[in-house]
């Protein structure tokens, strides 16, 4: 067994898109994925300008005042707590947009930016959106479209979608288009992530694996199912989540069963709802044990630095042009996502073979009128 690799992230494309989105090569941003020309041509490290950045859903549940926006506007007044208080990226959000119009005036207002009242009135003006809200989700492929189609880089909120049909129609979109994507939670990207991946190799072959996370919900807040396939990889082979309510849990635990690989036997990797540190994780392994935590941080500035930049760093990767990930890793985690939700809501928690759910499934979003359909164009 090589142990430097054992826990390298699987291919992921033998066993994710039914309709195999692109041949995707193993490393994240390669030529192979899309390196189309990009609304973010005028705008780069070297042309003294600052990426336009649209803030999609800057209201209720938003990523956008809580953390984002002290980020990438230093000098505004303090949405959450305090700023980096510099400059730390080369992003300015020069237009907003959100269901609410007055969200959008007010965070706009602080900003300096443009508040919009149409969905698609950023196209031709941004260099990249960002989602930052979470009750949007349901309609994120609606309101991604008109970007995706002018070829402009684009952030997805998790958990992507609600319905495999819908994260099928944004990955074959941008594909057409080349345009860059990007999909993650802010877990995937945290100095944890990696440097508990780079650990693995101290414990031989993995037993077992248990985790905790600060969380409240299974699709809004349990981070730590996106920081365990980006350690593990995805190549799991059934999903069980045990709730009473998967939108607002009294208790919750996901249970992933990894297939395993060469010199690797199948194991099991359990995360649980807790209230104490932002999250914990226990590898054990026939020749010993890796953890790693991340405790609430008491100083805002550190919380911001510690968790909340790593993920606009690579946002403003994505937006200079590049996909962050193959595209049918994208699909993979929503799959596996969603094959939790359809455990909880269709199976009573028991689990489910990753691959199984009907492509055109749609789990129960939380504000299910958030949006009204009949403000998107035919």
């Amino acid at each position: 067994m090589d142990r430097n690799n054992v826990n390298r992230p699987q291919d992921q494309s033998s066993h994710s898109s039914r309709r195999g989105f692109i041949k995707a090569s193993a490393t994240a941003g390669a030529a192979s994925l899309l390196t189309g020309t990009a609304a973010s041509a005028n705008a780069s490290p070297m042309s003294g300008k600052k990426l336009r950045v649209g803030a999609m859903a800057v209201g209720a549940m938003s990523f956008w005042p809580y953390s984002w926006g002290d980020l990438m506007s230093p000098a505004a007044p303090h949405f959450n707590q305090g700023s980096a208080g510099t400059s730390l990226l080369n992003m300015e959000i020069s237009h907003v947009w959100d269901i609410n119009f007055g969200e959008a005036q007010k965070f706009a207002a602080v900003v300096g930016a443009k508040a919009v009242r149409n969905y698609d009135d950023m196209v031709g003006e941004v260099d990249g959106v960002a989602f930052g809200g979470y009750n949007e989700i349901p309609w994120q492929h609606k309101l991604a479209r008109p970007y995706i189609e002018a070829g402009i880089p684009t952030f997805l909120n998790r958990p992507f979608a609600y319905c495999l049909r819908d994260i099928d129609e944004i990955l074959e979109l941008a594909s057409k288009h080349g345009t860059p994507i990007m999909a993650t939670d802010l877990y995937e990207h945290i100095h944890g992530t990696s440097s508990l991946k780079s650990s693995l190799k101290n414990v031989g072959e993995i037993e077992c694996v248990h985790s905790t996370c600060l969380a409240s919900d299974y699709p809004a807040i349990f981070h730590t199912p996106y920081m365990m396939l980006k350690i593990f990889g995805a190549d799991i082979r059934n999903v069980s989540i045990i709730t009473d309510d998967p939108l607002k849990s009294t208790y919750l635990a996901g249970n992933y069963l990894y297939n395993g690989w060469d010199g690797q036997k199948p194991f099991m990797c359990t995360l649980t709802k807790t209230s104490g540190d932002l999250y914990t994780f226990t590898v054990t392994g026939t020749d010993g044990i890796e953890t790693s935590r991340l405790t609430q941080l008491a100083d805002r500035q550190d919380d911001l630095l510690t968790h909340h930049l790593p993920i606009l760093v690579d946002m403003q990767r994505t937006f200079e042009g590049t996909s962050h990930e193959p595209f049918d890793n994208i699909r993979r985690k929503t799959e596996i996502f969603l094959t939790g939700f359809y455990s909880s809501i269709e199976r009573g928690g028991a689990p489910v073979d990753v691959g199984s759910v009907p492509v055109d499934w749609r789990a129960h979003p939380a504000e299910p009128r958030w949006i009204d359909d009949s403000m998107f164009k035919p």
